[in-house]
């Protein structure tokens, strides 16, 4: 019983030395949070599948300036998405809403806090985890169970996902991890220099720039997580999956933390 309340107590003691920590760094930098919802449409192999992007950015600021209702609807109106459109011939839904382009800033409900707080520290323990603090989610890199050729077969025509990044730099470096709910397939994450490289990819048999600075790519994986330095503020993460996915919602969590 006394084991029991010591461990109580610990656990009450990291969330709390956290919130205060985390108090701290929210003071100095941003965090913007949305979600991008893909419907792929009969012509996919993966049909009736659904994406999910959950996107976390964070970013260094000079002020953190809340949008007020009003200017959170307008920015809101102006940077929906809700489209029929078309990539190696097969036709998706897109939808993404509620997007402020990085001029607002997320913060933490306290329950949220402290429950994802205890998740951090015991995916962190089991070796989920690559980086301790709970501001930070880092997951070391998991290579799919999806065979190379057959990846690479698939992933040819398969959904690509432009992601940007937040700051208010020129030039800058990042931190990032991806990880998705079904590692029977994998993804390919690359470091872009622009949403001009999503096209590319598309349209020009694969053929796009892509950062080499740090580790600025991964090919094949369930979880990935890397750093790329010397990016420019136009860039983002490129995430391409293959169109053989086997689940009726394949979610991506996607993190970026600007250096």
């Amino acid at each position: 019983m006394r084991s029991l309340h010591i461990l109580i107590i610990s656990i009450i003691a990291i969330v709390v030395s956290y919130y205060v920590i985390s108090a701290f760094v929210l003071q100095q930098q941003a965090i913007n949070k949305q979600s991008v919802y893909v419907h792929l449409q009969p012509e996919w192999d993966s049909y009736p599948g659904n994406i999910v992007y959950d996107i976390t950015n964070v970013w260094s600021q000079t002020e953190n300036r809340q949008l007020n209702s009003k200017e959170r609807l307008e920015m809101s109106k102006s940077t929906n998405v809700d489209e029929l459109r078309y990539v190696h011939g097969k036709s998706y839904i897109l939808v993404q809403h509620d997007n402020t382009n990085c001029h607002d800033s997320w913060e933490p409900h306290y329950a949220r806090f402290g429950a994802d707080v205890i998740r951090h520290q015991i995916e962190y323990l089991t070796g989920l985890q690559s980086n301790p603090d709970p501001n930070v989610t880092l997951y070391n890199p998991i290579p799919s169970k999806q065979d190379t050729t057959e990846h690479e077969s698939q992933i040819k025509l398969g959904y690509s996902q432009f992601i940007p990044i937040c700051t208010e730099k020129d030039t800058t470096s990042f931190d990032y991890s991806v990880r998705i709910n079904d590692n029977s397939v994998g993804f390919d994450v690359y470091f872009v220099p622009s949403i001009q490289e999503q096209e590319n990819y598309d349209q020009n048999n694969n053929k796009f720039q892509y950062y080499e600075t740090g580790q600025c790519s991964g090919k094949n994986y369930a979880s990935f997580s890397g750093t790329c330095y010397d990016v420019r503020k136009d860039s983002g993460l490129l995430i391409v999956i293959p169109d053989n996915l086997s689940l009726p919602l394949t979610k991506l969590d996607v993190w970026l933390y600007e250096k």
